[in-house]
């Protein structure tokens, strides 16, 4: 028997209907969650809702747009029918594709309306469900695109801006045992085939990183971490995980020493092109920070003992 239980808990898995949403919905129901499996309508949800059936598990499917604030109202109002919302992994996404100069309007909007704003419609709702019980575990499905990827500018700002959700909604949550993470997975997915990324193929180092490794990158080896952050066994909020190829790892911020202008007139830009070295020197990392706090803290407390004219 797993040491990982979810028994008694209402999950929700929004674009659970294939690639990586329909792992976590797999195994989260494997752990006991009883399951609301989320996409769009006509977007095979109910094909999910059999497997975890066919296994012994238990789920509904909730077909509707949660770009909606009201679609996004009810997949929560679904869950809380079924129990006690433990789980929400906001996952829902899509590619609009484009070299940058090339990018319509439409295709900035439509992915920052599902990476980003869906994930707020779906959380309000579900946030204030797990704050009535005094628990919740919220996990928000963000990318290692949004370390920078050429071809995907869109997609890799809406993700970068999941993680910024985390951060905050952990400072919001803590006060009601409601835990938020986010996860950085990559794993082979249908969703490139409806979308490739331009001059992908041209980027024969990235490529070649791949060759031979590829059965590595299946999506259910991705699923493991989300389970273990949508349990109680989870410590941590307000933290990145990256999941690639098997290997799972924490995702920092960091703040490095840099430099400190002395009191009086405020630098100029010469003064920091003569320190940028010392400015950008990632060799002295000064901080980890965890919310706004701790670099206000950090450079309140240099400012208090400098002694400099």
């Amino acid at each position: 028997m797993s040491r990982i239980s979810l028994e008694g808990q209402v999950a929700i898995v929004t674009g659970a209907a294939r690639g990586l949403g329909r792992t976590y919905a797999l195994d989260l129901a494997a752990h006991g969650a009883a399951v609301v499996v989320n996409d769009l309508p006509g977007g095979g949800a109910g094909t999910v809702v059999d497997e975890i059936g066919s296994a012994g598990g238990r789920a509904i499917a909730v077909e509707r747009d949660i770009v909606d604030p009201e679609g996004a109202r009810a997949v929560v109002e679904a869950a809380t029918g079924l129990g006690r919302l433990g789980i929400l992994v906001n996952n829902a996404g899509m590619l609009r594709n484009g070299r940058f100069e090339e990018l319509t309007a439409e295709k900035i909007r439509d992915i920052l309306a599902v990476h980003l704003a869906g994930a707020f419609f779906v959380t309000q709702p579900a946030f204030a469900a797990m704050r009535d019980v005094g628990y919740g575990r919220i996990v928000n499905v963000s990318s290692n695109t949004s370390f920078g990827m050429a071809g995907l500018v869109n997609y890799a700002a809406a993700k970068a801006g999941v993680l910024g959700l985390t951060t905050s909604l952990a400072q919001e949550g803590a006060p009601h045992g409601i835990a938020v993470n986010s996860v950085l997975p990559n794993g082979t997915s249908t969703i490139m085939d409806d979308d490739p990324i331009p001059g992908f193929e041209d980027d024969t180092r990235f490529v070649a990183a791949f060759q031979g490794v590829a059965h590595r990158f299946e999506p259910e080896r991705t699923a493991a971490l989300v389970t273990f952050l949508a349990s109680p066994a989870c410590p941590a909020s307000g933290e990145h995980f990256s999941s690639l190829g098997g290997r799972f790892a924490r995702v920092l911020y960091a703040v490095t020493e840099g430099w400190m202008s002395p009191a009086g007139a405020p630098a100029g830009a010469d003064d920091v092109a003569e320190h940028f070295a010392e400015i950008a020197d990632a060799g002295r990392i000064a901080l980890l920070p965890t919310s706004i706090r701790d670099e206000f803290e950090l450079v309140a407390r240099s400012l208090a003992s400098d002694t400099r004219a």
